[in-house]
């Protein structure tokens, strides 16, 4: 798994290179720093982290605190506070909404570290759990409109659906192909199906789904795919849902 990709949403631009600095020296990716509520909502739009380092006091009309409740309505990342309020009225706001974790400033290199690996691992496995649970179909479908989250053998990924080309059975699951890279996943094929759109995911045979929007060509029996140019067999019944 690549490094973990932190968004930093801090108004004070020091405190921010602070954090970016000792991010990049722990050996993690910083997807960027922004100053307010509305700019971390349009950056998790864009490109969604996997965790973000929210400061609660932050100038505008937004607070980090509500930033984070919009958040989370339409995305699943781990959120850690920043404050350099710690009185019990501002963590019983925080709590609301809750975080993976609760920083104060001025904050330490220790402290930073060790609420983000616990937050990452928490974060891991609150979805193992769900995915375990009654609740498994509904957790990923009300998650990211643009992104999934399936269990690999090295532990959960998170891909955007965009960058997905096929996925085809597995013996042991299913077996995710990007541009340049696969990832073997736990996930039945069947189940797989129902975490994307049905719009643009079609099933061509028993064993394999692929995305509408990687076709290169149609050539029956075959369905060619663009830049990585595999050819995959289509069932003659299948052959309806181009037309």
């Amino acid at each position: 798994m690549g490094k973990l990709r932190i968004l930093i949403v801090e108004d004070e631009f020091l405190v921010a290179a602070d954090i970016e600095e000792s991010l990049v020296q722990m050996g993690y990716e910083v997807q960027g720093c922004v100053a307010s509520g509305q700019a971390a909502l349009d950056e998790v739009d864009r490109c969604l982290p996997d965790l973000i380092l929210m400061d609660i006091r932050l100038k505008g009309e937004m607070t980090g605190i509500e930033a984070a409740k919009k958040i989370l309505q339409t995305h699943d990342v781990p959120i850690i506070y920043l404050t350099a309020n710690a009185d019990l009225g501002t963590i019983e706001l925080a709590k609301v909404s809750l975080p993976y974790g609760y920083i104060t400033k001025p904050y330490n290199e220790k402290d930073l570290r060790t609420n983000i690996e616990i937050a990452r691992y928490k974060f891991e496995s609150d979805i193992q759990m769900k995915v375990a649970s009654d609740q498994f179909h509904s957790f990923f479908k009300a998650g990211s409109p643009t992104h999934v989250v399936m269990d690999a053998d090295t532990g959960l990924i998170r891909e955007k659906q965009d960058n997905i080309y096929y996925i085809e059975e597995e013996d042991s699951g299913s077996k995710l192909h990007l541009r340049d890279e696969s990832y073997s996943i736990a996930t039945p094929l069947d189940t797989v199906k129902t975490l994307l759109p049905e719009d643009l995911f079609v099933r061509i045979n028993e064993r394999c789904i692929i995305n509408k929007g990687k076709i290169f060509r149609i050539m029956l029996p075959d369905i060619i795919l663009k830049d990585v140019m595999v050819v995959l067999p289509i069932d003659a019944d299948k052959f309806k849902l181009f037309e």
